[in-house]
């Protein structure tokens, strides 16, 4: 890089950061190593993936949407990320039996990573490199020299020494300290087969895939326009530093300025600079702005105080506006995101809830990206969900010619109005120091600063409620279901929380979803709606848990409680009612009774399904709203679905009734009683029987409020589609 110096020692270099841990399914722990190919991409082995996934190791099946996870060791987190399978090159054996090709998958994570993509070049006979387990403990490296490299397969030989490459290393990259890049992945250990080679041959050689493969198989699997992002010196990666050039010369015309201004950038960027008195070219430059992520925000930094002409504050704009060009550029700069982070994790620690509700109240409308759905963030995932926000547009309108106000500004500045005095204002200082930079119009700021004191003035809570869809396809096991949670704002909109990993998942690990994605309600307990089919209306959705108590907590004081129990839990079915060629109108018109007309008891004396449809058809009976069933379970089953085709909006049962007799159980809850604090009562009863072994009765209740629509998706499916919804 000439001027710029890559740091000495693999760990400096950012190496360790960009190193991926690959997991299997099964007990998380690692299968193999893996490395960061852009800021979205990793790259790995396909035999990798095959072991994370239980499967035959060169087994040539393209995995499908399944979801791999993945930890980044380096970068001292040890959460885990998912990704999914985004191109696969199978393995191929070759003539021989000692190795084979192909080989290669790339998984896209959910969110940007937390490390910078490295630089690749290159394998060539002779280059010492250094490979790692796939761990990716720093103690498990492995030096090895590079014997071989015809430009498809590397063989690499290690020292008698030392640690030896072995099983878990496949995947990982390849480090050369010398061209300061990964050359490659490691691929296997030679084993020796039956003829002129014997175990202590090859008792310290593997071999490897070289970046030029790698490179070859990736764009015949047409996986190309990522290799623009790689450092690796691609045609479409080289315009955006050509871009560059003119806006550099017009700030920077000063040697003895543009060292100073690039050095402080190096520093940021982890890289050494030349002391000698001399500067680096504008070429040198852009190259770096072009390839860290936040270099060129951090370079504008340290333009902006002393950009006082208008020549120069159009020079800066222009270095803005290009900036997003180059893959893998960032919003913020290196000292900007780094305090913004120790804000949010200082606030996220004392409310968690604080940062996801300013998000939906900021970008009520828009599709909030996976690592903000949560209704809680951790201190630990401040960093993804922020990063995951930089990459949302801008804002609505702004005075003409000035740039719009990014979705993560506005986000800062809601959670600013959230909090109280000091803490406020010096979230709303960091969000003026980025404004100025980046040239935004003091109005504009100003405009998003009073919607959210608007916002924080009058509610910081949410109403809508969450909604979770459970479906199963054929061949999902007994009991587990595939689930997808959307929170639903006052107005109606919806957007997904959750999408359950598209496998099917038991009870707790729904209950787990669902928790997450719950946003809190200062007033009352959050509403939860379970969209069911009609062969799941019998489920105890309300009795799901998280975790049960352990020898950890015998007595389960730590353990989250039944959802029953937290939330409002209610059922819609709206399958049967879409059955029904009136069943918009019927709903309503029974909606509408439900506060004037008398609750109707349902049990063996009405006799069979057409005795009440009949009842339910009776002039005087045509606008009931609530019912009550009673009754054995079999015919209970059946009237239920009787009343969900007619339009009933509100039906309660207890699940464990046996005869007309339990029906004295449910009488504390008051059926009859005020229409909108019934799901209330019924949490509140749930309460109590949970703590009660004596107490059998168990509640369900479907609540079809026809004010509070559905998202949807969910009205597409018709009854038999259901099954297969995805």
């Amino acid at each position: 890089m000439g001027w710029f110096r890559y740091a000495s020692g693999d760990d400096s270099a950012g190496v360790h950061g960009a190193f991926v841990s690959v997991l299997r399914e099964s007990d998380r722990r690692a299968a193999g190593g893996g490395v960061l190919l852009t800021e979205r991409h990793l790259l790995t082995c396909a035999h990798v993936v095959n072991v994370a996934l239980g499967k035959e190791l060169l087994a040539p099946a393209d995995p499908g949407p399944v979801r791999i996870g993945a930890v980044f060791p380096g970068t001292g987190s040890r959460a885990p990320h998912e990704a999914r399978v985004a191109h696969w090159v199978p393995p191929r054996r070759t003539g021989g039996g000692l190795d084979w090709s192909g080989d290669l998958a790339v998984l896209e994570l959910d969110a940007p990573a937390p490390a910078v993509p490295p630089r690749w070049s290159e394998m060539v006979p002779g280059q010492g490199v250094r490979a790692w387990h796939g761990g990716g403990h720093a103690a498990t490296f492995v030096e090895v020299m590079v014997k071989e490299c015809d430009g498809w397969i590397g063989y690499v030989d290690g020292e008698l020494s030392g640690a030896a490459i072995g099983p878990g290393y496949s995947g990982g990259p390849l480090w050369s300290e010398r061209e300061g890049a990964f050359v490659g992945l490691v691929a296997a250990q030679l084993q020796a087969p039956d003829g002129p080679l014997a175990a202590h041959h090859v008792v310290r050689r593997g071999w490897a895939i070289p970046w030029q493969a790698v490179r070859a198989e990736l764009e015949s699997a047409g996986a190309g326009p990522l290799l623009a992002a790689t450092g690796d010196g691609a045609e479409d990666a080289q315009r955006v530093p050509h871009q560059l050039l003119l806006p550099l010369a017009a700030l920077l015309s000063d040697p003895a300025e543009r060292a100073d201004k690039a050095r402080r950038v190096a520093e940021q960027c982890g890289l050494h600079a030349l002391d000698d008195g001399s500067a680096p070219t504008y070429e040198e430059l852009a190259a770096v702005l072009a390839e860290y992520p936040r270099a060129l925000p951090s370079l504008t930094e340290v333009l902006v105080p002393t950009a006082h002409s208008s020549a120069a504050r159009d020079a800066v704009d222009t270095l803005h506006a290009t900036g997003p060009l180059a893959a893998g550029s960032r919003l913020l700069s290196y000292t900007e995101h780094h305090y913004l982070l120790a804000l949010l994790r200082q606030h996220a620690k004392a409310d968690p809830a604080l940062l996801p509700r300013a998000a939906r109240g900021a970008l009520a409308y828009a599709e909030l990206p996976q690592p903000v759905r949560a209704a809680r963030i951790a201190p630990e995932a401040v960093e993804a969900a922020v990063d995951a926000l930089e990459e949302l547009g801008d804002s609505g309108r702004v005075p003409d010619g000035t740039p719009r106000v990014p979705a993560l500004l506005r986000v800062a500045e809601y959670v600013a109005a959230a909090l109280d005095g000091a803490a406020g204002d010096e979230l709303c200082g960091w969000s003026d120091q980025v404004a100025t930079r980046l040239g935004i119009h003091p109005a504009a700021l100003a405009e998003r600063r009073r919607d959210a004191e608007e916002w924080a003035s009058s509610r910081h809570t949410d109403s809508g409620g969450t909604v979770v869809r459970l479906t199963r396809r054929p061949g999902d096991p007994s009991g587990a279901y595939r689930c997808t949670v959307w929170r639903m704002a006052p107005d109606g909109t919806a957007t997904r929380a959750s999408t359950g990993k598209d496998r099917p998942l038991s009870g707790p690990e729904i209950a787990g979803l669902v928790r997450d994605a719950v946003a809190p309600d200062d007033e009352e307990a959050p509403l939860v709606e379970v969209v069911v089919d009609r062969d799941a209306l019998q489920l105890p959705v309300d009795e799901w848990r998280e975790t049960e108590p352990d020898d950890t907590d015998p007595y389960g004081i730590f353990a989250p409680a039944a959802l029953g129990a937290d939330f409002r839990v209610v059922l819609r079915c709206p399958e049967l009612r879409r059955r029904s060629p009136t069943g918009a109108a019927d709903l309503r018109r029974r909606w509408a009774g439900c506060r004037t007309e008398e609750t109707l008891a349902v049990d063996e004396l009405i006799g069979d399904v057409r005795a009440l449809k009949d009842t339910l058809n009776r002039t005087r009976q045509r606008s009931t709203g609530r019912v009550v069933l009673h009754g054995p379970v079999a015919r209970r089953i059946q009237l239920l679905q009787v009343c969900l085709f007619m339009g009933v909006p509100v039906v309660l049962w207890d699940r464990t009734a046996a005869g007309r007799d339990d029906g004295r159980h449910l009488d504390e809850i008051d059926s009859a009683g005020p229409l909108d604090s019934l799901p209330e009562r019924v949490r509140d009863f749930r309460v109590g029987v949970y703590a009660d072994s004596e107490r059998t009765a168990r509640p369900s209740l479907v609540w079809e409020d026809p004010d509070r629509p559905l998202p949807g998706g969910l009205w597409l499916a018709d009854p038999v589609a259901m099954t297969e919804e995805k």
